[in-house]
């Protein structure tokens, strides 16, 4: 009798589920359709409740099946794209609710918990340096592999103006975009410093550095009130950010569902399929830099600065990479980021509450990477050589664009178009880039949150070292 209510109970969820995504998205237009995704959501509950899978598994799994299911054609492409707010907004909103109570409770409780403001200045200047080092260097990658190869040289008038006819519309709205948001380094700075904090937080897109700002000046307060006063704000904190984790990890649940939708209407909405030929050099140059930024400087980091193994590294933080590939956001990865660095990677508390949150804001190495290469492609598209210090402007305007830049899907693209125009070459050009930018955000989104998690383990091998008043 057990068995039969827990089989109906589970029928009831896989239908609810195809009913909701049928009725509200398909309209029931067709019952054969119906049937398909009561089938499709079926496989993908029996993969995620039906076998002792880890969290890494699960989400490969579903990856996997949303690439084949794309492929195969067994569904149209409108059909796939219909399902995309199961992941881009079901499952990447319950992802992200927690985001700004998680961020700010545990930057307020790192900065009590180290108990010395000599301690979180050190570690904040050693943070901030590691993280514009290793982007430079990610940047620098991507630019000697693209002057190596020369993608671009022998693109025909032919094919541009099949690209041209087909993205000239998407890339112009890019570029809007990009002049609407274009600001001066100085007014960069400004927008750290928030005037109304509930206005920061209150946006669809959050203001992480003043939130980062005001959670710090919130927690060294902290430090300088009477022991009576802080402890109970502290312990609240405290408790904040255990039960905002504790809600992470519900929702990671959910995980192969989000990911399935998400990489199967990324795969079947990608236009220009029959340009992405075109694209193999270029894109397997920026995947090239991509791993040996991602694996080799992060290898090199945990080996002479940590000390630590890399394979211990890489096997932790698996479950972390694929997300971030699959949602293609370091901020909507960032609670699961930081639960993983403080459970799998022991990093302390005090040192995960302050690199993580940072570091989902300001390191941007594998998006830097991939504007170096896309400067040197379009570059050569257009017929314009780069001189060293044009190459040198792309290094340095990728790095200040990092800092303050939203952890979102396809803000990539949008920093890219200000670099083009700064070196000269006409802001347009990324409609050569747009057939495969989708998929690219998604391998430079992980590698952003290795950087972030290398970072993390490095400074905490460092804070027993920072002196105490």
């Amino acid at each position: 009798m057990q068995n039969k209510l827990v089989a109906m109970n589970v029928f009831a969820k896989i239908t609810l589920i195809a009913i909701l995504l049928a009725a509200s998205v398909f309209g029931m237009n067709s019952p054969y359709q119906f049937v398909g995704y009561v089938l499709l959501f079926s496989s993908l509950y029996v993969i995620n409740e039906g076998f002792n899978f880890s969290l890494f598994t699960k989400i490969l799994l579903a990856l996997v099946l949303g690439i084949l299911i794309a492929s195969a054609g067994i569904f149209n492409g409108e059909d796939l794209e219909a399902i995309r707010p199961v992941g881009s907004k079901i499952f990447m909103n319950c992802l992200t609710m927690a985001l700004v109570p998680l961020v700010f409770s545990s930057i307020v409780t790192g900065v009590t918990n180290l108990g010395d403001i000599k301690k979180l200045n050190q570690i904040g200047i050693r943070t901030i340096t590691y993280y514009i080092i290793t982007t430079a260097i990610a940047i620098s990658i991507g630019l000697v592999l693209a002057n190596f190869f020369q993608p671009g040289k022998n693109l025909d008038t032919e094919t541009r103006a099949q690209f041209e006819q087909t993205f000239k519309s998407s890339a112009t709205a890019k570029v809007h975009q990009a002049e609407e948001n274009k600001q001066s380094l100085f007014e960069g700075l400004q927008a750290i410093f928030p005037s109304n904090i509930f206005a920061s937080i209150s946006k669809d897109k959050p203001q992480m550095l003043q939130l980062i700002f005001f959670a710090v000046m919130c927690g060294i307060a902290l430090l300088q009130i009477e022991a009576k006063h802080s402890e109970p704000v502290i312990k609240l904190f405290t408790g904040v950010t255990e039960m905002t984790v504790k809600i992470i990890m519900m929702v990671m649940r959910l995980a192969p569902y989000g990911v399935f939708a998400l990489i199967a209407s990324t795969v079947a909405g990608t236009q220009g399929a029959g340009l992405l030929l075109t694209l193999i050099p270029f894109s397997l140059i920026v995947v090239a830099a991509l791993l040996i930024h991602g694996i080799g400087t992060n290898s090199l980091s945990l080996i002479f600065l940590s000390k630590k193994k890399p394979l211990w590294f890489f096997s932790k933080i698996k479950s972390v990479a694929i997300t971030a590939f699959s949602t293609s956001s370091s901020a909507a990865t960032m609670p699961l980021t930081l639960e993983v660095v403080e459970d799998k990677l022991k990093v302390k508390n005090e040192v995960a509450g302050f690199v993580i949150p940072l570091g989902a804001t300001i390191n941007m190495d594998g998006t830097a990477l991939f504007q170096g290469v896309s400067a040197i492609f379009l570059a050569n598209i257009y017929g314009i050589d780069l001189t060293f210090a044009d190459q040198l402007t792309v290094v340095g305007m990728a790095v200040m664009a990092s800092i303050g830049t939203a952890a979102v899907p396809g803000v990539g693209i949008v920093i890219l178009t200000m670099i083009l125009v700064s070196i000269g070459v006409p802001a347009e050009g990324i409609l050569f880039i747009l057939p495969v930018n989708n998929l690219l955000d998604m391998c430079r989104s992980s590698t952003n949150v290795l950087g972030d998690m290398a970072c993390a383990v490095y400074i905490d091998s460092k804070v027993a070292t920072v002196p105490s008043n």
